[in-house]
């Protein structure tokens, strides 16, 4: 078995994928052994993910003594299935964030590219993998905070449908959007997880639609892209016609439905910085008619989305439009574009590194609802073509 990370291994190493300053310890090294299908596996967890015997503290400095007495229902099962678990992982605080650089616990640094952000809000996860501490993390993706992450690191990371895991014990952010996701640094470990997290389902993917922009993503994306479609079409044929929808609006609109949702989240919540209680205050003066708009609008853009994909088809997106950005720089506004998409419709999605890429660049598939082991398998055999 995979011995956890150390903490001054990693503070050492400047990673700083483990949150300090909390009651508890950052790593679960007394709790008993199983023998089962995770056993060797060290999985790690952002700390919004409730542990029992640490702080989930959700990335906010306020809650370093809300120190868990049970297991989140997800974390039992790991246990159960004889995980040795790496918890406190970093994160935005509150989950609302796209760089890991938090105001209570400090910023987290991107093993896979110094001197660049692991993307957030589940860096903390990211970071983890990508310098060995962990063969799997949980984090959690709300416009995709799980797969902007594994792009920023050169990882693979799948977002579940919503449902497919008990949300139990998970600190909420837009309980709307918000999903589990898996990161690892290739298919196995994830698929390894899904089989003890998700009941298994009978599904294939036959079919492809092309999501990619024509203009807006750096040329290593933008040629990654053209050759997972070549890829993709000597496999499955020529894409299928799917309406994509305006993805920065999408996106936007999501976005404001965070904060809508975030003040019922962590409005009540005390010690927030100043820019995340501006981001709350923002959903607080949102009027119920807009609210009610925005709602209606992306519910109906998700259904649109899924009945375009239908009940075999994947759609082929970037993760992000360029790699992860250089701590100084502001990062980019518009991050998700790409990825709330799938948070939106209510399906899965799966990040997918190219090969030894350097910086890290990453495609995306999205497909139907309940086709996390059929993503992974067609992501499989996408990599294997490149």
């Amino acid at each position: 078995m995979s011995d956890p990370f150390d903490r001054a291994e990693a503070r050492d190493a400047g990673v700083g994928f483990l949150e300090e300053g909390a009651v508890s310890l950052p790593v679960d090294r007394e709790a008993p052994r199983i023998e089962g299908p995770l056993s060797g596996l060290t999985v790690g967890l952002k700390s919004n993910i409730r542990v029992a015997g640490q702080a989930w503290t959700a990335g906010i400095g306020a809650r370093r003594e809300a120190v868990a007495e049970t297991d989140a229902e997800i974390v039992a099962r790991l246990r159960g299935a004889g995980a040795a678990i790496l918890s406190r992982l970093r994160m935005d605080e509150g989950a609302l964030g796209a760089a890991t650089d938090n105001p209570h616990f400090g910023r987290c640094e991107n093993p896979a590219w110094p001197g660049h952000s692991p993307g957030g809000s589940s860096g903390g996860s990211a970071a983890a993998v990508a310098a060995g501490a962990a063969e799997a993390a949980l984090g959690t993706d709300t416009l995709g905070s799980v797969r902007i992450p594994a792009a920023y690191c050169g990882l693979w990371g799948l977002k579940l449908g919503p449902g497919r895991v008990a949300m139990e014990g998970v600190f909420p952010l837009a309980p709307s959007l918000d999903s589990v996701g898996i990161l690892a640094a290739g298919r196995d470990p994830i698929r390894t997880l899904l089989d003890v997290l998700v009941p298994g389902e009978a599904r294939t993917l036959e079919g492809w639609a092309s999501g990619i922009p024509a203009e807006g993503l750096t040329p290593e994306i933008a040629q990654f892209l053209e050759r997972c479609a070549g890829v993709l079409d000597e496999m499955l044929g020529r894409p299928s016609a799917m309406p994509v929808p305006d993805l920065p609006a999408l996106r936007a609109e999501a976005f404001l439905l965070t904060e809508i949702e975030a003040v019922k989240t962590l409005g009540a919540e005390a010690g927030l910085s100043p820019g995340l209680s501006r981001l709350i205050d923002y959903g607080r003066r949102v009027a119920p008619e807009r609210a009610a708009a925005v709602r209606d609008r992306l519910a109906e853009a998700g259904a649109e989305v899924r009945a375009g994909l239908g009940a075999g088809t994947a759609l082929l997106l970037p993760t992000v439009a360029a790699p992860a950005f250089a701590w100084g720089e502001t990062p980019p506004r518009g991050q998700a574009d790409f990825t709330a998409l799938a948070n939106v419709a209510g399906c899965p999605a799966l990040a997918i590194p190219a090969p030894r890429a350097r910086p890290p660049v990453s495609a995306q598939l999205v497909g139907p609802p309940g086709s996390e082991r059929a993503l992974l398998d067609l992501g499989a055999r996408l990599s294997a073509g490149l």
